[in-house]
C-alpha cells in the first residue's frame, strides 16, 4: 500500500478557481526531480543530482509529519496536471516559516503561483497562527521578488544565509 495515496498525513486540501493543492504523491517525484536536475532550480539550491532531488521530496513529507505544513502539490484543476509546489517550509537555518513556491517552466507566467501562493498565505494566517511568515528569496530571483511583493510582503530585510544572500519578506 502506497501511504501518499491514502493521504495519510491528512494534508488538507485547498482549492481556487483554476488549481487544486493538494498532498504529494510518488508520480509527483518524476516531475519534480526533472525540474530540481534543470538550472532552473538554481535558487533553490540546484541543480540537483537524482539523490539530493529525492532527499528534496522527502523532506517536504517530513516537514508535512514534523510541523503540520509543507508543500503542497500545485495541479490544474481542469486536468489534475502537476505543476508545481507551493506551501510552507521551515529550514533549521530560517527563523520564520517560509511561503515558497515553484512552479515548472511550461507553466510559468500564468498566474499559478501568485493565485496559488494568495490561498496558501490566507489558510497558513487562519489556521497556523504564526507569529511571523515570511519569504526568503536569494537574491537575483527577479520573479520570486516580483510575486513576493504582489503577494502582499512589504517589510524586507537582507540576510546571509549559507553564504547567500537572502532578501526576506515578511507578511505578518
Amino acid at each position: 500500500m502506497n501511504k501518499l495515496e491514502e493521504n495519510y498525513l491528512k494534508i488538507p486540501t485547498i482549492e481556487t478557481e483554476r488549481l487544486i493543492l493538494n498532498y504529494p504523491l510518488m508520480n509527483d517525484f518524476k516531475n519534480l526531480e526533472v525540474f530540481l536536475k534543470s538550472e532552473r532550480s538554481k535558487f533553490l539550491g540546484g541543480p540537483y543530482n537524482s539523490f539530493s532531488a529525492w532527499n528534496d521530496y522527502m523532506a517536504n513529507i517530513g516537514h508535512w509529519s514534523l510541523y503540520g505544513y509543507g508543500l503542497w502539490s500545485l495541479r490544474i484543476k481542469e486536468n489534475n496536471k502537476y505543476i508545481g509546489r507551493v506551501g510552507i517550509i521551515k529550514p533549521a537555518m530560517f527563523n520564520e516559516p517560509d511561503l515558497a513556491w515553484h512552479v515548472f517552466e511550461a507553466h510559468e507566467g500564468q498566474g499559478y503561483a501568485y493565485e496559488a501562493a494568495i490561498a496558501v498565505k490566507e489558510y497558513a494566517i487562519n489556521n497556523f497562527k504564526f507569529s511571523s511568515l515570511a519569504s526568503h528569496i536569494i537574491e537575483g530571483n527577479k520573479n520570486s521578488i516580483s510575486l513576493a511583493e504582489r503577494v502582499g510582503f512589504k517589510i524586507k530585510k537582507e540576510e546571509v544565509i549559507n553564504n547567500k544572500n537572502f532578501i526576506i519578506y515578511f507578511h505578518i
